[in-house]
Protein backbone atom coordinates (compact mmCIF):
# COMPACT_ATOMS: atom_id res chain seq x y z
CA UNK A 1 0.00 0.00 0.00
CA UNK A 2 0.82 3.71 -1.12
CA UNK A 3 1.17 6.07 1.06
CA UNK A 4 0.52 10.27 0.34
CA UNK A 5 4.47 10.70 -0.17
CA UNK A 6 4.73 7.79 -2.42
CA UNK A 7 1.88 9.05 -4.46
CA UNK A 8 2.91 12.40 -5.19
CA UNK A 9 6.56 11.21 -5.83
CA UNK A 10 5.02 8.93 -8.32
CA UNK A 11 3.00 11.80 -9.95
CA UNK A 12 6.11 14.11 -10.00
CA UNK A 13 7.68 11.56 -11.99
CA UNK A 14 4.97 11.11 -14.39
CA UNK A 15 4.71 14.64 -15.06
CA UNK A 16 8.05 14.39 -15.72
CA UNK A 17 8.54 12.13 -18.20
CA UNK A 18 5.25 13.50 -19.54
CA UNK A 19 6.88 16.94 -19.79
CA UNK A 20 9.86 15.29 -21.39
CA UNK A 21 7.64 13.29 -24.22
CA UNK A 22 6.02 16.21 -25.01
CA UNK A 23 9.27 17.98 -26.02
CA UNK A 24 10.68 15.09 -27.65
CA UNK A 25 7.35 15.27 -29.84
CA UNK A 26 7.87 19.05 -30.37
CA UNK A 27 11.67 18.70 -31.12
CA UNK A 28 10.41 17.37 -35.11
CA UNK A 29 13.25 14.99 -35.02
CA UNK A 30 13.17 11.28 -35.67
CA UNK A 31 12.35 8.83 -32.31
CA UNK A 32 15.65 6.98 -33.52
CA UNK A 33 17.48 10.59 -33.25
CA UNK A 34 16.26 11.41 -29.89
CA UNK A 35 17.84 8.45 -28.78
CA UNK A 36 20.94 8.47 -30.50
CA UNK A 37 20.75 11.87 -28.93
CA UNK A 38 20.34 10.30 -25.36
CA UNK A 39 22.99 8.05 -25.82
CA UNK A 40 25.59 11.03 -26.62
CA UNK A 41 24.42 12.22 -23.65
CA UNK A 42 25.33 9.53 -21.23
CA UNK A 43 28.40 8.82 -22.80
CA UNK A 44 29.09 12.37 -22.29
CA UNK A 45 28.27 12.13 -18.89
CA UNK A 46 30.43 8.90 -18.67
CA UNK A 47 33.61 10.95 -19.69
CA UNK A 48 33.06 13.80 -17.51
CA UNK A 49 32.57 10.95 -14.65
CA UNK A 50 35.50 8.82 -15.48
CA UNK A 51 33.84 5.88 -13.78
CA UNK A 52 36.32 2.97 -12.77
CA UNK A 53 33.62 0.11 -13.56
CA UNK A 54 30.81 0.19 -16.42
CA UNK A 55 28.01 -2.31 -15.92
CA UNK A 56 26.04 -3.13 -19.44
CA UNK A 57 23.20 -5.46 -18.25
CA UNK A 58 21.19 -7.06 -21.13
CA UNK A 59 24.20 -6.27 -23.13
CA UNK A 60 23.12 -8.44 -26.46
CA UNK A 61 25.98 -7.35 -28.91
CA UNK A 62 27.45 -4.99 -26.32
CA UNK A 63 26.97 -2.17 -27.96
CA UNK A 64 27.54 0.34 -24.98
CA UNK A 65 30.22 -1.71 -23.09
CA UNK A 66 32.80 -1.61 -27.04
CA UNK A 67 32.45 2.20 -26.82
CA UNK A 68 33.24 2.02 -23.00
CA UNK A 69 36.05 -0.25 -23.80
CA UNK A 70 37.40 2.33 -26.68
CA UNK A 71 36.34 6.05 -24.46
CA UNK A 72 36.95 5.16 -20.66
CA UNK A 73 40.72 3.71 -20.83
CA UNK A 74 40.96 3.17 -17.36
CA UNK A 75 37.04 1.39 -16.19
CA UNK A 76 36.70 -2.12 -16.10
CA UNK A 77 34.16 -3.04 -18.75
CA UNK A 78 31.80 -5.66 -17.94
CA UNK A 79 28.79 -6.66 -20.53
CA UNK A 80 26.20 -9.26 -19.34
CA UNK A 81 24.48 -11.47 -21.80
CA UNK A 82 22.13 -14.48 -19.83
CA UNK A 83 21.11 -15.63 -23.43
CA UNK A 84 23.29 -18.45 -24.29
CA UNK A 85 22.59 -18.36 -28.39
CA UNK A 86 23.59 -14.30 -28.10
CA UNK A 87 26.32 -14.77 -26.33
CA UNK A 88 27.63 -17.49 -28.54
CA UNK A 89 26.88 -15.07 -31.15
CA UNK A 90 29.19 -12.58 -30.24
CA UNK A 91 31.68 -13.78 -27.31
CA UNK A 92 34.85 -14.51 -30.29
CA UNK A 93 33.86 -10.71 -31.58
CA UNK A 94 33.84 -9.24 -28.40
CA UNK A 95 36.97 -11.90 -27.27
CA UNK A 96 39.73 -9.47 -28.76
CA UNK A 97 38.46 -6.43 -26.46
CA UNK A 98 38.74 -4.54 -23.25
CA UNK A 99 34.97 -6.19 -22.86
CA UNK A 100 34.59 -8.39 -20.10
CA UNK A 101 31.30 -10.15 -21.98
CA UNK A 102 29.99 -12.74 -19.65
CA UNK A 103 27.10 -15.18 -20.51
CA UNK A 104 25.93 -14.68 -16.98
CA UNK A 105 22.39 -13.46 -15.91
CA UNK A 106 22.02 -10.72 -13.62
CA UNK A 107 18.60 -10.95 -11.11
CA UNK A 108 17.44 -11.98 -7.67
CA UNK A 109 19.77 -15.44 -7.10
CA UNK A 110 23.36 -16.23 -7.18
CA UNK A 111 23.46 -20.25 -9.21
CA UNK A 112 20.69 -20.97 -11.79
CA UNK A 113 17.80 -19.08 -12.54
CA UNK A 114 15.34 -20.13 -15.93
CA UNK A 115 15.30 -17.64 -18.63
CA UNK A 116 12.35 -17.32 -20.62
CA UNK A 117 12.25 -16.51 -24.84
CA UNK A 118 9.48 -15.57 -26.48
CA UNK A 119 9.52 -17.49 -29.50
CA UNK A 120 6.29 -16.03 -31.02
CA UNK A 121 4.19 -12.65 -29.65
CA UNK A 122 0.55 -12.57 -30.67
CA UNK A 123 0.42 -10.89 -34.37
CA UNK A 124 4.37 -10.99 -34.80
CA UNK A 125 6.30 -14.05 -36.70
CA UNK A 126 8.39 -16.46 -35.08
CA UNK A 127 11.38 -15.09 -33.00
CA UNK A 128 14.84 -16.15 -33.37
CA UNK A 129 16.46 -18.43 -30.25
CA UNK A 130 19.38 -15.10 -30.68
CA UNK A 131 16.73 -12.35 -30.39
CA UNK A 132 16.97 -9.72 -28.05
CA UNK A 133 13.32 -10.77 -26.52
CA UNK A 134 14.21 -12.92 -23.33
CA UNK A 135 13.66 -12.09 -19.33
CA UNK A 136 13.27 -13.92 -16.32
CA UNK A 137 9.53 -12.92 -16.70
CA UNK A 138 7.00 -14.30 -18.85
CA UNK A 139 5.84 -11.61 -22.28
CA UNK A 140 2.05 -11.21 -21.77
CA UNK A 141 1.16 -11.78 -25.33
CA UNK A 142 3.65 -14.56 -25.89
CA UNK A 143 1.90 -17.30 -27.72
CA UNK A 144 5.11 -19.96 -27.86
CA UNK A 145 7.87 -19.74 -25.70
CA UNK A 146 11.15 -21.22 -24.65
CA UNK A 147 12.25 -21.76 -21.32
CA UNK A 148 16.35 -22.43 -20.35
CA UNK A 149 18.39 -22.83 -17.29
CA UNK A 150 21.23 -20.34 -17.17
CA UNK A 151 23.74 -19.10 -14.62
CA UNK A 152 22.82 -15.75 -12.64
CA UNK A 153 24.19 -13.82 -9.97
CA UNK A 154 23.05 -11.06 -7.64
CA UNK A 155 24.51 -7.68 -8.67
CA UNK A 156 25.71 -7.02 -5.22
CA UNK A 157 27.41 -10.53 -5.05
CA UNK A 158 29.33 -9.53 -8.55
CA UNK A 159 30.79 -6.42 -7.18
CA UNK A 160 31.66 -7.48 -3.75
CA UNK A 161 34.60 -4.97 -3.61
CA UNK A 162 33.99 -1.82 -4.52
CA UNK A 163 35.50 1.35 -2.13
CA UNK A 164 34.67 4.46 -1.65
CA UNK A 165 36.68 5.87 -4.15
CA UNK A 166 35.02 3.77 -7.17
CA UNK A 167 32.53 4.86 -9.62
CA UNK A 168 29.84 3.15 -11.77
CA UNK A 169 28.41 3.51 -14.55
CA UNK A 170 25.33 1.49 -16.33
CA UNK A 171 22.98 0.60 -18.72
CA UNK A 172 20.18 -2.07 -18.15
CA UNK A 173 17.79 -3.38 -21.09
CA UNK A 174 16.40 -6.45 -19.43
CA UNK A 175 13.12 -6.64 -21.01
CA UNK A 176 10.91 -6.10 -17.55
CA UNK A 177 13.26 -7.77 -15.24
CA UNK A 178 14.55 -4.51 -13.96
CA UNK A 179 12.88 -4.77 -10.57
CA UNK A 180 14.76 -8.00 -10.04
CA UNK A 181 18.11 -6.52 -11.05
CA UNK A 182 17.63 -3.56 -8.93
CA UNK A 183 16.25 -5.17 -5.97
CA UNK A 184 19.54 -7.86 -5.78
CA UNK A 185 22.01 -4.65 -6.35
CA UNK A 186 23.14 -4.70 -2.73
CA UNK A 187 25.72 -1.79 -2.59
CA UNK A 188 26.08 -1.62 -6.21
CA UNK A 189 23.59 1.00 -6.70
CA UNK A 190 25.51 3.43 -3.75
CA UNK A 191 28.51 3.98 -6.04
CA UNK A 192 26.59 4.16 -9.25
CA UNK A 193 27.13 8.05 -10.41
CA UNK A 194 25.28 7.59 -13.34
CA UNK A 195 22.79 5.07 -15.78
CA UNK A 196 20.12 4.08 -18.62
CA UNK A 197 17.46 2.17 -17.95
CA UNK A 198 15.13 0.66 -20.29
CA UNK A 199 11.47 1.00 -18.92
CA UNK A 200 7.58 0.70 -19.93
CA UNK A 201 4.36 2.25 -18.70
CA UNK A 202 2.78 -0.79 -19.66
CA UNK A 203 2.54 -3.96 -18.13
CA UNK A 204 4.05 -6.15 -21.45
CA UNK A 205 5.65 -8.88 -18.60
CA UNK A 206 4.23 -10.79 -15.43
CA UNK A 207 4.81 -9.31 -12.77
CA UNK A 208 7.50 -6.66 -14.00
CA UNK A 209 7.99 -3.31 -12.80
CA UNK A 210 6.59 -0.51 -14.95
CA UNK A 211 8.82 2.85 -15.23
CA UNK A 212 7.17 4.45 -12.19
CA UNK A 213 8.19 1.86 -10.10
CA UNK A 214 11.69 1.83 -11.41
CA UNK A 215 11.80 5.64 -10.70
CA UNK A 216 10.77 4.97 -6.97
CA UNK A 217 13.28 2.87 -6.17
CA UNK A 218 16.37 4.71 -7.70
CA UNK A 219 15.13 7.86 -6.03
CA UNK A 220 15.49 5.73 -2.49
CA UNK A 221 18.96 5.22 -3.50
CA UNK A 222 19.70 9.02 -4.48
CA UNK A 223 19.45 8.79 -8.29
CA UNK A 224 16.90 11.05 -10.25
CA UNK A 225 15.86 11.34 -13.79
CA UNK A 226 17.18 13.86 -16.02
CA UNK A 227 16.70 12.86 -19.43
CA UNK A 228 14.56 10.56 -21.47
CA UNK A 229 13.72 9.65 -25.21
CA UNK A 230 10.69 9.02 -26.97
CA UNK A 231 10.70 5.59 -29.16
CA UNK A 232 8.67 4.17 -31.81
CA UNK A 233 6.84 2.10 -28.76
CA UNK A 234 5.47 4.53 -27.03
CA UNK A 235 4.94 2.47 -23.68
CA UNK A 236 8.41 2.02 -24.20
CA UNK A 237 11.86 4.56 -23.61
CA UNK A 238 15.21 5.13 -22.04
CA UNK A 239 15.74 7.54 -18.86
CA UNK A 240 18.71 8.67 -17.48
CA UNK A 241 19.60 8.49 -14.40
CA UNK A 242 22.04 10.25 -11.91
CA UNK A 243 23.26 11.87 -8.52
CA UNK A 244 21.62 14.75 -7.18
CA UNK A 245 24.54 16.64 -7.05
CA UNK A 246 24.84 16.11 -10.87
CA UNK A 247 21.53 16.70 -11.97
CA UNK A 248 22.01 20.01 -10.00
CA UNK A 249 25.12 20.51 -11.87
CA UNK A 250 24.03 23.98 -14.59
CA UNK A 251 25.83 21.80 -17.63
CA UNK A 252 23.97 18.52 -17.04
CA UNK A 253 20.72 20.67 -17.60
CA UNK A 254 22.54 22.27 -20.95
CA UNK A 255 23.33 19.23 -22.27
CA UNK A 256 20.16 17.30 -21.32
CA UNK A 257 18.66 20.12 -23.26
CA UNK A 258 19.71 19.04 -26.45
CA UNK A 259 18.64 15.85 -26.44
CA UNK A 260 14.90 17.49 -27.17
CA UNK A 261 16.52 20.41 -29.06
CA UNK A 262 14.80 21.36 -32.50
CA UNK A 263 16.89 21.72 -35.58
CA UNK A 264 17.83 25.18 -36.74
CA UNK A 265 15.00 26.37 -39.06
CA UNK A 266 17.30 26.05 -42.32
CA UNK A 267 18.19 22.58 -42.07
CA UNK A 268 17.08 20.28 -44.47
CA UNK A 269 14.45 18.07 -42.49
CA UNK A 270 15.38 15.01 -44.88
CA UNK A 271 18.38 15.11 -42.61
CA UNK A 272 15.91 14.81 -39.17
Amino acid sequence: MTGPDDDLDRAQYLAWSRTWEALGHLASVRPQRLSQRLVEFFEGLCVQLEPTHTLEIGAHEATFSRWAADHLPTAHVTAFEANPWVHEKFAAELAPTRVDYLNLCVGPVTGEIELILPRRVVGGGRRPLESKLASLHAHTRAGDEQRVMVPSVRLGDHLTTLGDDDRVVAWIDVEGAIGMVLEGSGSVLDRTEALVVEVENQTMWEGQWLDVDVAAHLRGCGLIPVARDVTPRSHQYNVVFVRAGLALDPRTAEDAAHVVRRPPKQQDTAGR
